[in-house]
């Protein structure tokens, strides 16, 4: 037994259970050895492994042929009743990562007919019940309504068998896990259905790694196994535990970037878009190979990443010695402040937890986020050689007009007087400019490795890796490929991974975005200069994870068993990263194709550019038009995508600045919108309703911003086009003036009642406004009358519709 074979073991484990739903093979069909075992499913993943196995010299590459050994197959098929302390192993993670199941006593249709449930519902009870049909990852959209039954996993499985002759390492068949049994339930029988397999067998495979890591190490015991076992078996509140449910087998890693906006937004550059892009891919490199470099020197593999995106990421590995920890982690920050000094902090912190402590992972998570929050406030001083690297470091001599005009820091690599560049500041546009051009990210291993990195290649290469975007790939030993912004398998081999996110979408220089505001009108130029800021935010994180892991402990209550929420943790936490860096960065892509009135996809690029798209949050910068439009585009697909109204909202923040603004202050100012917009509470209010969007401090909810924004399409359309009925820009003043009525109107019809004479006046004094009088006085009943509607409750958005109308009316000037 090795480290591949465990992992590939735990893997499979539950494989025959989509195999078994296909219907394609009787009990009868299998070997007779098979037949004796008394649980279904793990004579059909046996099975599974034994034609593998006796065809891999046929149509499987070598690495399932070396792998996929006969005491792979004794594991799987024996995993419920275990010959040997690896099958133990695979046992004990297999009950751990199982006792999240829910039982459910109910269950509708036959086993082979249930979809998978949607993870919100479960945090949120009002939700809409949704469920996942059974295709790939391409569809990771939930619906109320799905059609599962033996034809869809026979499909489903037969496509994934075809891949497996392309399966060259454990990483790949990983990554065939989660493309083709992402949405298949793992357990369809009295429970619940809301764990994939692909959830349930990966934190299996984490645990399992765990488990026979400390065995071989000496922390753990065949016998200690057995006690383990024998606890899980109880696993009542009331018995007596053995103290091996409180021995730390487990280490807990955190890491965390901070200062991410002004390293960020600090640039001032003519290829400023450019520069902004390499740091946004920079930064999602940074965390993906920081997290890399320590499992893979300690001897772990992607699956025990439980967690990485947004600027974070949780690992979960065997009992690591301290002195090894902080060893990588002192490497890491060494590098990173070699190349970037005091811009950037990756903050790494680490906890050892036990089995009973696995059973608390969410409160745990939260601890170690309050010690990695301390560490965060004496940066640097995990460094062995902190007075050599910070205190006094051995800077290059740098003469005057030698210093890069872009960081002031570093020596410039040439020395034009207009602008001059170091390395490491050119190299975030050389990196953009490569992955605007590139499909796939290629990684090699070196051993070589540069003392003082000066380029952001460099500094990956410090790491171990090289790194490089291509748009083609020529398929050689030992590299990793990973697929840019795709998910589909399309091609002749596997991928190892799907980089999701922005990394292709082109920019052009901010002046030139904003100049796409300004419309060509009956022979007229007219729109303002100015750049949409968008910031977006999923609400409630905090709270819902608290709540899940309220949930788990009561279940354990009630239930006289323990749950561990670690799988229902990274569950719902890539189900919410896959909306914002799937579903929106398609939401993003339209606006990159051209529309009917745009000659060429040329002229209609620089719209829209995410400046970074990941974990649950989004900063987009573009045209005034297309940001209002896909503010509101984010907030409902959101709302389809997890059914609920209440729990699971997004807040927003945007402002409208000049193209030349300091980016660092429009991201500052967008940034404080968004806390308004989730502070924000009427009076009689105890809590803030979050779920808001803030329009240049002005905050209301989405469907008030909707209405704002068709009473600016009205005022506009009135402004500027021909005829008798044509508004002067005076309107907007009067209209803004309206507001001193509309509000009393607006309280009144909140309350349930009217004053016609109150409305009368307010009609007659938007008497030659018509269409927007009755606009708003559409609200006012609307308020009144129906029941159920969203109600509109803040006067204001007359404020935010005339500031888009200003804009969009102004006498456009380049």
């Amino acid at each position: 037994m090795d480290d591949t074979k465990i992992l590939l073991s735990s893997l499979f484990h539950d494989i025959g259970k989509v195999l078994e739903r296909t219907k394609k093979f009787e009990k009868k069909e299998l070997p007779q050895e098979f037949q004796k075992i008394s649980y279904g499913h793990p004579r059909y993943s046996a099975f599974l492994v034994r034609v593998l196995r006796e065809n891999s010299d046929k149509n499987f590459p070598k690495f399932l042929a070396e792998n996929l050994t006969e005491e792979v197959e004794d594991i799987v098929l024996n995993h419920h009743n275990p010959t040997n302390e690896y099958g133990l192993i695979v046992q004990i993670a297999d009950w751990l990562s199982s006792s999240e199941r829910e039982e459910k006593e109910e269950q509708k249709g036959q086993y082979i007919n249930i979809p998978l449930s949607a993870p919100f519902k479960k945090i949120d009870e009002n939700a809409e019940e949704l469920f996942y049909p059974l295709t790939t990852l391409e569809n990771t959209f939930p619906k109320k309504e799905v059609k599962v039954g033996p034809y869809e996993y026979y499909k489903l499985f037969n496509e994934f068998l075809n891949k497996l002759k392309y399966v060259e390492s454990f990483e790949q068949l990983l990554l065939l896990y989660e493309y083709y049994f992402s949405n298949v339930p793992a357990q369809t029988v009295g429970f619940e259905t809301d764990i994939s397999i692909y959830d349930h067998s990966r934190i299996t495979t984490a645990l399992s790694h765990i488990l026979y890591k400390n065995y071989i190490k000496g922390v753990l015991t065949r016998e200690d196994l057995e006690k383990i076992k024998d606890g899980l078996l109880k696993q009542k509140k009331d018995d007596t535990q053995d103290d091996i449910f409180d021995k730390k087998l487990f280490t807990f890693i955190n890491g965390d970037l901070s200062g991410i906006q002004s390293f960020l937004f600090n640039v001032s550059s003519e290829k400023a878009g450019r520069m902004l892009k390499g740091k946004s891919i920079f930064l999602d490199l940074l965390t993906r190979y920081s997290a890399k470099y320590i499992l893979e020197n300690t001897g772990f593999t992607q699956v025990n990443a439980i967690y990485i995106g947004g600027g974070n990421f949780d690992l979960l590995l065997s009992y690591i010695p301290e002195n090894t920890l902080k060893q990588l982690r002192s490497f890491i920050i060494e590098n990173l402040w070699k190349l970037l000094g005091e811009d950037l902090y990756l903050g790494i912190e680490w906890m050892y937890l036990s089995i009973n402590d696995l059973f608390n992972f969410i409160e745990k998570k939260k601890e170690l986020k309050n010690i990695l929050e301390k560490r965060k406030k004496s940066r640097y001083k995990e460094l062995d050689n902190f007075y050599d690297v910070i205190i006094n470091p051995k800077n290059e001599n740098i003469g005057e007009g030698e210093y890069c005009t872009i960081c002031g820091k570093k020596k410039a690599k040439d020395a034009s007087p207009q602008e001059r560049w170091c390395n490491t500041c050119n190299s975030f546009v050389e990196l953009a400019n490569d992955a605007i051009k590139a499909n796939y990210l290629i990684e090699e291993r070196v051993n070589s490795k540069p003392n003082t990195p000066e380029t952001l290649l460099e500094f990956f290469k410090a790491l171990g890796y090289s790194i490089k975007f291509e748009s083609h790939v020529e398929k050689k030993p030992n590299i990793r490929i990973y697929k840019l912004e795709n998910v589909n398998l399309n091609e002749d081999f596997i991928p190892h991974g799907f980089l999701l996110g922005s990394f292709k979408i082109d920019i052009t220089d901010f002046e030139e975005i904003a100049k796409r505001n300004i419309k060509e009108i009956n022979n007229e130029k007219y729109g303002d200069m100015k750049l949409a800021y968008l910031k977006m935010d999923a609400d409630n994180m905090g709270s819902i994870f608290k709540k899940l892991s309220e949930k788990e402990e009561h279940k354990g209550k009630s239930s006289e068993k323990k749950s561990l929420a670690l799988t229902r943790y990274g569950i719902l936490s890539r189900r919410i990263e896959l909306f914002f860096e799937k579903e929106v960065l398609n939401l993003i892509k339209e606006y990159q194709k051209p529309r009917e009135n745009q000659v060429s996809e040329k002229s209609q690029k620089g719209y829209i550019y995410p400046v970074f798209i990941g974990g649950d949050d989004l900063f987009i910068i573009g045209t005034y038009d297309e940001i209002n439009e896909l503010a509101l585009k984010v907030h409902l697909k959101y709302r389809e995508y997890t059914g609920s109204k209440d729990v699971f909202t997004i807040s927003g923040s945007i402002y409208y600045l000049p193209d030349n603004y300091p980016l660092i202050r429009g991201a500052s100012l967008v940034e404080e919108g968004l806390e308004m917009a989730k502070s924000f509470k009427y009076p009689e209010e105890e809590n803030p309703q979050k779920g808001k969007i803030s329009i240049e401090g002005e905050v209301l909810t989405y469907r008030e911003f909707e209405e704002s924004l068709k009473i600016s399409e009205n005022l506009t359309e009135g402004i500027l086009k021909k005829g008798k009925e044509t508004y002067s820009r005076a309107v907007i003043s009067k209209i803004q003036r309206s507001i001193k009525g509309f509000n009393p109107l607006l309280k009144l019809s909140l309350k349930g009642k009217i004053s016609p004479p109150a409305i009368w006046r307010f009609m007659y004094y938007l008497r030659d406004y018509k269409e927007l009088a009755e606009k708003l006085s559409d609200i006012l009943l609307t308020n009144l009358f129906e029941r159920g509607e969203e109600k509109i409750r803040n006067p204001r958005l007359i404020i935010v519709a005339t500031k888009i109308t200003k804009m969009k009316t102004r006498r456009g000037r380049e």
